[in-house]
């Protein structure tokens, strides 16, 4: 649990430098997809792949099925529309 703790603090770190550097640059760090790929497999319990694995981010296994998951994140700004959407991603299912 350390490690996890460790990692939590710095991309809380990197959160907080990215909502600087776009502050002082309007321009966006480029670390969404990162903050997003480790958040989604703490939450939901899924495994990541290696970093530019083509196609997928994670696998979800559960008895004899597996699930190749693409994650995508978005960072929403304060002032932006409530209830903007984010397009919808097929699933991918495979038997073992």
């Amino acid at each position: 649990m350390a490690e996890d703790e460790a990692i939590l603090a710095l991309l809380g770190e990197a959160k907080r430098l990215a909502q600087e550097y776009r502050k002082l640059t309007g321009k966006p760090l480029g670390i969404t997809g990162e903050v997003a790929e480790y958040e989604a497999a703490r939450i939901l319990g899924i495994e990541l792949t290696p970093a530019r694995q083509a196609g997928y981010d994670a696998v979800e296994r559960s008895n004899r099925t597996t699930r190749l998951l693409q994650i995508k994140g978005r960072c929403l700004l304060d002032n932006c529309k409530p209830g903007q959407r984010l397009g919808s991603i097929r699933g991918t299912c495979q038997q073992e």
